[in-house]
């Protein structure tokens, strides 16, 4: 993948999707593992194109990969968390160490920067509340970039779409 399409910021792309891109997109959003001759015949162009436009699509920073999607209690990690975590201070320094270290740490699926009265909204999934617990105190209560976190328990996490798409 090229760097502008790894940096490639939404809406940064320049062409309109076709109807032609649309169909291959909602083919991939469902089913992210489909063979390239499957997708062309459900799109109705040869493989040939296919392969071609899914790769421009690519290229375009349009598809930005392809994940396998983990059933986290068959895993061991069952128990998922939302934390709000709000930093000490608003310095590049400090947003770069938090943003640096905390987004890769191993339980963090999601991590999203916020507005409003906090700062980022972590998604982690741990073993045990017990794990929870230790992961907030070693993790973000520890550090002195994070001035407040709160945690809220996930019920229950129900997907939305992959790859909302134009009308």
């Amino acid at each position: 993948m090229s760097t502008n399409a790894r940096n490639a910021r939404p809406g940064a792309h320049l062409e309109p999707l076709d109807a032609i891109d649309e169909r291959l997109l909602a083919a991939l959003v469902a089913d992210a593992r489909i063979s390239n001759k499957q997708l062309a015949e459900l799109v109705g162009i040869a493989p040939s194109t296919a392969l071609m436009r899914t790769r421009a699509l690519s290229e375009r920073g349009i598809v930005q990969g392809y994940e396998a999607k983990l059933n986290l209690s068959a895993i061991g990690r069952s128990v998922q968390a939302l934390v709000a975590v709000r930093l000490r201070a608003h310095d590049r320094d400090q947003i770069d160490r938090f943003t640096g270290r905390v987004p890769h740490l191993p339980a963090v699926l999601s991590t999203f920067h916020t507005s409003g009265s906090v700062d980022y909204l972590l998604h982690i999934a741990v073993a045990t509340t017990e794990d929870l617990r230790d992961w907030v105190l070693d993790n973000l209560a520890t550090d002195p970039v994070v001035g407040h976190t709160e945690t809220t328990l996930v019920f229950e996490h129900i997907q939305g779409n992959h790859g909302p798409l134009p009308d």
